[in-house]
């Protein structure tokens, strides 16, 4: 027989003076909170245990150690707390108090249970073993407070660690978040910013919504009872409101609790059952000779959700987790479990389920109803994941259940009804936008839950994040061999082409010691430059014409010219009135030759870019111009290319924002937003594709902008505009997306690597990640500190001292440089070719502080690079499009030769090795048509008649011999090779490297999973450099000597030059291994045999 009301005493007033009822009770005002504000200090009996809780926290109230940062609380429980049993009895009849002892008890107990794992824990080992008993004066109280209040003998949720263990700092202002502070804690937790309060006094806000819940399902059961559609739909709008509230409270999580945070006090929180720290439970001595067993504190013993899946009669599935849940009912408060089970019992017997499913409006209230505990267990879900799974390899939760699957069973549930319910309201406005969101996050689910459940490899492809912490001695060993190693390959890359000259730079290989000697082998007569800018002769305008169009053809269209300055850095005396016949000269050879020039800084001159006089001596006449050739056409405009890196939110893509568009910031992000190629980029703000941005300068050194303020220029407009274009590769800062950070970092060979740092978080995440890798590539680095308008002094000291001391460690060898006016700007600048000098800027996005010498050192920047267009073509794939009207489009970098419209090539290897014979349609750079490209450019080629599925990023593009094989007959194709043989470092990894060992490796822009096949020894480690023969899993590839390689396992492992393309087996890296084992394998098949 059906209800005829749902009868459940709610209380509206709570009587919180009335100590003879229990704490909890649940009531519309109060929600699940407890009737009153919990006990802060205890009965003055109870001054041993209040002492040794106030001395107990690793960080105390006053900031200073406890016990437990000391490893001595254990010992001080032994020594001073006796059994207060019978100072308990005296209070058996207040139940307030009765939970307040609980709540103490229970905080000390686990605290006693847990310091040795904690112990361990600090020294970044495993948990290992708890104490395996609880003495006396802990168990024997615990066990009487706890069956008076109503609780489990041990560290519950509501009862103790979350709901009863908060108290006001001012008691007029209530419930209010920031007026909230802890009574107990196990690290910080009594510092309200630390990430403890924080966890914990997020649950106690969500819970202060929990009354128009409880009001909510109370109407809904009477409405359902009584037929009565109106009341149950206004139930459910209640419930719908205030879940919204609770999921609202739930999402500040994040800036209240970090989840870097979160496992320094998560062991404190565990329970016994389940865990391997107790693997045959505890002993309460005098209570029980046999080992007791509870669960630990846990979010799922709240009774929000639970509630909710009683009223929306959520069907779990009939599984081991779901008895798990069916456990948790029995950590909760007394009154919490008889009013969750009459809510499921009213609910059942009346039908709720489909009673919603009768009338659309209900069922899409009720839709509303589950989506919402929908989102709340997907947050629990990715709190989960952020907090827990990528800080800790420990597999199960505080309460006892299997981390990755248990909130999976759960979401899964809920995510099942939702489908079944939207089939009764399809025709409801919003009901599509819900489902949408749901099945989208069902498929992500299905793939987060499998990549957490995958099993471990064997060997040592163990994930990063759970990898054993590694010895900082050894992680330092690591670094200390980066740099060197990437002077040793950059050196190496001679051999990559027989006959291919690469410059070798060294430390100061900016001093042209010849060229100031003058010990050139230069046979033309020399003529003084300063004859060249002031003689009036008419030959000496022509001779000083051949020497800057010499210098142009150096510098690959553009020059730094000192003037009224000899080569060697010495004053040529000039007046004021040398310096204007000088520059009259300087602009007429300029029309003859093609070119402009602009004036960077002058001394004793006057005017804008005056910087004064080097010394007290300086009195003569100078000045630094950057002349500039006038393009023909779009294949003479001079190419930069930059690769933008840095942790997530460090202010990457607002930068180029603010650098292309040439506005400011509103602090909101709204310079980035134009960047962003994604829908999901612009929700979030975080760049996660590669995303490629230009800026332009002319002839003149002009930033090429739009005339129009706030209009972007079209890529097209800037190419035809610019004589110097920097292009900017702007890549992820999230760590979810290194290995589209990497991809992007090899693919679009940098000229130069900048690198950003928000002022208020320092060089923190991926930032050093990238800053290795761009080391690994040896590519010059330059600074740029964001954010520095909302950033504290003392904070940015903080950063430049932990930059600068990255920057001058011996992995990464560079001179740090602060740049700070326009003389220290263009003076770095024309010195950057040295890979050793580290410019730094200090910029704001928003309020445009030092933004101009940003804009005038990326003018200055010298071009930099190696590239012969005289070799074969090699043009590496960085990505693929299909063009409407136009076809299969491929983009990459000429890496070699040249390549024209109209030729024919090869495009491969596909997955068996094979190239695709084709024809270039039409070339393209920087999204203007051009007749060809050669080495060092990047550009997009057309494809006649292939389809865009047969080509992929990490291909290459060859031109067709036309010379058959002598032998043969046959011309042959390109080889590609699976094995191959590689000098590596191992920068970072935690244990041994053997063979069969799997990686990702990165050949430019081939990325793709290789395995160990041979080392030169038995294994290697951290800090060694080894000869390694890999083998590509997937499919062969297209290689040659001297390229760089780089692989990861999570983050960056090792880098290394290719050395041998093939392997033969036949031939081992370390042939006495060889014979050890194959000795080892005969000696074990005799034995077999005997």
């Amino acid at each position: 027989m059906a209800p005829t009301t749902f009868s459940f005493p709610i209380m509206d007033d709570t009587k919180p003076d009335d100590h003879s009822l229990p704490a909890f009770m649940v009531s519309t005002t109060r929600g699940f909170l407890p009737r009153g504000n919990p006990i802060v200090e205890l009965p003055q009996e109870f001054a041993v245990l209040e002492s040794l809780l106030q001395r107990m926290p690793i960080k105390k109230l006053d900031g200073l150690p406890g016990l437990l940062a000391t490893f001595e609380f254990g010992d001080a429980v032994l020594k001073e707390l006796p059994d207060l049993s019978d100072e308990v009895e005296k209070y058996r009849d207040d139940l307030v108090v009765m939970n307040a002892l609980y709540r103490d008890y229970s905080f000390l107990a686990s605290a006693y249970l847990f310091e040795p794992c904690h112990e361990r824990h600090m020294k970044g080992e495993e948990y290992g073993l708890g104490r395996q008993s609880l003495p006396k004066c802990i168990s024997l109280p615990i066990v009487k407070v706890a069956e008076l209040a109503g609780f489990k003998p041990f560290m519950e949720y509501a009862g103790s660690y979350a709901l009863f263990n908060y108290r006001l700092v001012d008691e007029s202002k209530g419930l209010e978040y920031d007026n909230l502070r802890l009574i107990r804690a196990f690290e910080a937790g009594l510092d309200p910013e630390s990430s403890e309060a924080g966890f914990v006094l997020v649950h106690i806000a969500m819970v202060k919504e929990s009354g128009a819940l409880i009001e909510g399902a109370s109407e809904m059961l009477n409405g359902c009872t009584a037929n009565d559609r109106e009341q149950f739909d206004g139930g459910l709008r209640t419930l719908v409101a205030g879940l919204r509230k609770v999921n609202a409270v739930m999402n500040t999580m994040w800036k209240r609790s970090k989840p870097n945070g979160y496992t320094s006090f998560r062991t404190f929180i565990f329970g016994i059952t389940s865990q391997s720290m107790f693997p045959n439970g505890v002993i309460y001595e005098g209570v029980s000779e046999e080992p007791l067993s509870f669960r630990g504190e846990s979010g799922a013993n709240d009774s929000m959700i639970p509630m909710c899946d009683n009223l929306l009669q959520i069907s779990m599935p009939e599984t081991p987790l779901t008895d798990i849940l069916k456990d948790f009912r029995q950590y909760r408060p007394g009154n919490h479990r008889q009013f969750l089970e009459a809510v499921r019992d009213c609910a059942q017997e009346s039908g709720v389920r489909e009673f919603a499913k009768e009338d659309s409006v209900s069922a899409a209230l009720y839709l509303q109803a589950l989506d919402q505990v929908r989102d709340f267990r997907w947050r629990h879900w990715c709190f989960t994941r952020e907090y827990i799974l990528k800080h800790t390899s420990h597999p199960t939760a505080t309460g006892g259940s299997p981390i990755v699957t248990w909130l999976p069973n759960q979401l899964g549930a809920v995510l099942a009804q939702m489908s079944e319910t939207s089939e009764f309201c399809k025709s409801v406005n919003g009901v599509s936008d819900i489902m949408e969101t749901a099945n989208l996050q069902r498929e992500t689910l299905q793939k987060e839950v499998a990549k957490y459940c995958a099993a471990p490899h064997h060997h040592t492809t163990m994930s990063s994040r759970y990898a054993p912490k590694q010895n900082p001695v050894e992680r330092r060993k690591g670094e200390s061999a980066l740099s060197e190693f990437a002077d040793y390959v950059q050196k190496q890359q001679a051999l990559r082409r027989p006959g291919q000259a690469v410059a070798t730079l060294e430390d100061h290989d900016e001093l042209s010691i010849l060229d100031e000697l003058g010990l050139t082998d230069d046979a033309k007569p020399h003529i003084r430059l300063k004859t060249l800018l002031i003689d009036p002769a008419e030959e000496n305008a022509a001779a000083l014409g051949e020497h800057i169009k010499e210098r142009l053809a150096e510098g690959h269209g553009e020059v730094l010219f000192d003037v009224g300055l000899e080569d060697n850095g010495e004053g040529m005396g000039f007046t004021k009135e040398n310096w204007d016949f000088a520059l009259e000269r300087i602009g007429a050879v300029g029309e003859l030759i093609k070119a402009d020039y602009k004036i960077l800084m002058t001394r004793n001159v006057g005017g804008d870019v005056e910087v004064g006089p080097r010394d007290a001596k300086d009195t003569g006449v100078s000045g630094k111009m950057i002349i500039r050739l006038r393009p023909q056409d779009v294949d003479d405009v001079i190419e930069t290319r930059i690769a933008v890196v840095g942790n997530v939110d460090a202010g990457k893509s607002t930068m180029l924002g603010v650098l292309v568009k040439g506005g400011l910031d509103d602090g909101r992000g709204k310079a980035r937003v134009n960047l962003f190629r994604h829908k999901h980029e612009i929700e979030s703000g975080r760049t996660s594709s590669v995303g490629m941005e230009i800026m332009g300068f002319d002839s003149k050194s002009e930033v090429v902008v739009s005339n129009t303020a706030g209009r972007k220029l079209t890529w097209e407009e800037i190419g035809r505009r610019s004589a110097k274009v920097i292009s900017f590769t702007d890549l992820a800062g999230h760590e979810r997306y290194l290995r589209t950070t990497v991809f992007g970092l090899l693919s679009s060979e940098p000229n130069y690597c900048l690198l950003m740092v928000a002022a208020n978080n320092g060089l923190v995440g991926m930032s050093k990640e990238h800053l290795g890798i761009a080391l690994a590539l040896n590519v010059p680095v330059m600074v740029v500190i964001t954010k520095v308008d909302i950033c504290p002094p003392q904070i940015l000291e903080q950063t430049i001292t932990q930059l600068t001391k990255i920057l001058k460690s011996p992995g990464a060898r560079k001179i740090p440089v602060f740049i700070k006016n326009r003389e220290e700007c263009i003076n770095t600048a024309t010195q950057f070719v040295s890979r050793r000098i580290c410019p730094i800027f200090q910029v704001s996005n928003v309020t445009g502080f030092n933004l101009d010498l940003v804009r005038t050192f990326l003018n200055v920047l010298p071009h930099h690079g190696n590239y012969d267009s005289s070799l074969p073509l090699e043009f590496h794939v960085n990505d693929t499009f299909s063009v409407p009207f136009v076809g299969t489009v491929v983009s990459g970098v000429v890496k070699s030769g040249e390549i024209h419209t109209g030729d024919t090539i090869l495009v491969g290897p596909d997955g068996l090795g094979q190239f695709t014979t084709t024809k270039v349609r039409s070339i393209e750079r920087k999204r203007i048509q051009v007749p060809g490209c050669s080495a060092g450019q990047s550009a997009s080629l057309a494809l006649r008649n292939v389809r865009r599925k047969d080509v992929r990023k990490g291909m290459v593009v060859l031109h067709k011999s036309d010379k058959p094989d002598e032998k043969t007959g046959i011309i042959p194709q390109p080889k590609v090779y699976r094995d191959f043989v590689a000098e590596v470092l191992i920068l970072s990894h935690a244990t041994t490297i053997k063979t069969k060992y799997q990686a990702m490796l990165h050949v430019g822009p081939v990325s793709q999973t290789c395995a160990i096949i041979d080392i030169d020894r038995q294994y290697i480690r951290t800090g060694d450099r080894a000869q390694v023969a890999f083998r590509f899993v997937q499919r062969p590839e297209y290689l040659t000597v001297g390229d760089r390689i780089l692989f990861r396992e999570g983050r960056t492992k090792g880098l290394g030059i290719v050395k041998q393309v093939g392997y033969d087996p036949k031939k081992p890296l370390n042939p006495e291994l060889q014979k050890e084992q194959q000795a080892k394998e005969s000696g074990e098949k005799k034995t077999d045999v005997s």
